[in-house]
């Protein structure tokens, strides 16, 4: 252990004498303190606290990475150049120790820095909303939707397995198809209307939504109902007031009234959010399996006015989903950041691994590449439209191959992305423990620890007498 707190220790020193260490930190400097107290957002405080942490939080952790990288490419490489590793390999000290001792020191420093950062940028938001003019609503609003850690809970998903396969086969009895016809095709045609179909509540008309498993802390809390409809069409920017319906069923009086719903009444304007709050105690059916059945009612025509009833349409992406407070903002920011520690963990093994193999500028060349790379594929991965059901909607074969190859490649090249947990930080999305035990034992344990068995073997294997210095 002495030898390898003394490793680390003179990594930190080497690090510190850095020039390029020195712009970055105090570009680091500058966005902690400078960000958070120049920008304004919309206004509001809910916009005051978003785009703060966005721009801040985003820009600090993109140059602590930075800074991790450069420092594991260039450190290891460069003392391997100038002999000082031939020094430091005559003593009783085996190169697998070195290899740990230099990833230790550049992940203890920038984690340091990183939760000093994150620290500071915390109070200044928070300063900067308690001397902000901001009516009662406003906070109120802000410490129920962003500062704070709420839990998601979606509907059951429609099954459209079994909707297109009835379809199909009443088209091909009653012959509306033909004789020549591609039942894939046909298949693939008939899913996309009903998708369609399956956001679409024409004025008059309803529709209803089940939840499961909707667990709360208290039997009292507050559940909210977060959703956001258009409209006509999603594309046309002439977006109408709709008014509405919403009913939550109420478990106590099924079967003591022919309507056990409490609805609400409400007039929406198309394409904004909206959250509506209700008593998990009223509305949590704890007899059966925690459900929550919810009903929206599209008004007919005559409540909309002469000449502007419009069908609701509900995207995938924006259907309702119930919300529920399960940590204050803190522990969610906290949560936040032990993503973003994970990533100084990876990024510093990803660097120390290159720099035992090659010289500084290949090293720092080939950490970046592997990075675009990662990047690249987590973008065809998630490029194709995915369906209600999980499946893809692919334009052609190549599409198709393209997809499953950037699937498999996404198994071995980690994506900084995933590790990003902003946008659901300025939501007011919970960071769930899951996502950070699946990050901890995926990137961690698995990828990060090949990686540095391969570093560790090979700087183990490189001899060390063939570098020569120019």
């Amino acid at each position: 252990m002495k030898a390898f707190y003394a490793i680390m220790v003179q990594t930190v020193r080497s690090a510190t004498r850095s020039k390029v260490f020195h712009v970055l930190f105090a570009l680091i400097i500058l966005a902690v303190f400078l960000l958070p107290m120049t920008v304004s957002g919309d206004g509001t405080a809910q916009g005051l606290v978003q785009i703060s942490l966005t721009y801040s939080l985003n820009v600090v952790v993109a140059l602590i990475s930075t800074t991790t990288l450069w420092l594991a490419c260039s450190l290891l490489s460069r003392e391997i150049e100038a002999y000082n590793m031939h020094v430091v390999l005559s003593k009783p000290c085996p190169r697998w120790l070195v290899w740990l001792g230099k990833w230790a020191g550049v992940f203890v420093m920038h984690l340091l820095i990183l939760l000093l950062s994150a620290l500071i940028v915390y109070a200044l938001i928070h300063w900067r909303v308690s001397r902000g003019n901001f009516s009662e609503q406003e906070r109120q609003r802000l410490k129920m939707e962003t500062l704070v850690g709420r839990r998601s809970f979606y509907p059951e998903p429609p099954r459209l397995r079994q909707s297109v396969e009835a379809e199909y086969q009443r088209r091909l009895s009653s012959g509306a198809v033909d004789q020549q016809h591609d039942p894939q095709s046909v298949k693939d045609e008939i899913r996309r209307s009903l998708i369609a179909q399956e956001g679409e509540v024409k004025p008059g008309e309803q529709k209803t939504w089940l939840f499961k498993n909707v667990k709360t802390k208290n039997a009292d809390d507050l559940l909210y109902l977060r959703y956001r409809m258009y409209s006509g069409d999603s594309s046309d920017t002439n977006q109408l007031l709709i008014p509405c319906l919403w009913g939550f069923l109420l478990p106590e009086q099924i079967g003591q009234s022919n309507e056990p719903f409490a609805m609400i009444n409400q007039r929406v304007a198309g394409g904004s959010f909206q959250e509506i709050p209700v008593s998990a105690a009223s509305v949590v059916d704890k007899q059966r399996q925690n459900q929550v059945l919810v009903r929206f009612i599209n008004l007919p025509a005559e409540f909309w006015g002469e000449g502007q009833a419009a069908s609701a349409v509900f995207q995938a992406k924006d259907r309702p989903v119930i919300l529920c407070k399960v940590s204050g903002f803190f522990s969610n920011y906290m949560r936040s950041l032990v993503l973003a520690v994970f990533q100084i963990a990876f990024l510093a093994a990803l660097g120390c691994t290159v720099g035992a193999a090659f010289s500084t500028p290949v090293a720092a060349f080939t950490a970046i590449s592997y990075l675009v790379i990662g990047l690249s594929v987590h973008a065809a991965v998630s490029a194709p439209l995915q369906n209600e059901d999980g499946s893809y909607q692919y334009k052609g074969l190549g599409e198709k191959v393209v997809h499953r190859f950037a699937q498999f490649v996404s198994v071995v090249v980690v994506s900084v992305d995933d590790l990003d947990a902003t946008s659901d930080l300025i939501k007011g999305n919970l960071v769930e423990y899951h996502r950070l035990g699946g990050a901890f034992f995926n990137l961690v344990l698995i990828r990060s620890g090949l990686i540095s068995a391969l570093g560790i073997w090979i700087l183990t294997r490189r001899e060390l007498g063939t570098v020569i210095k120019r």
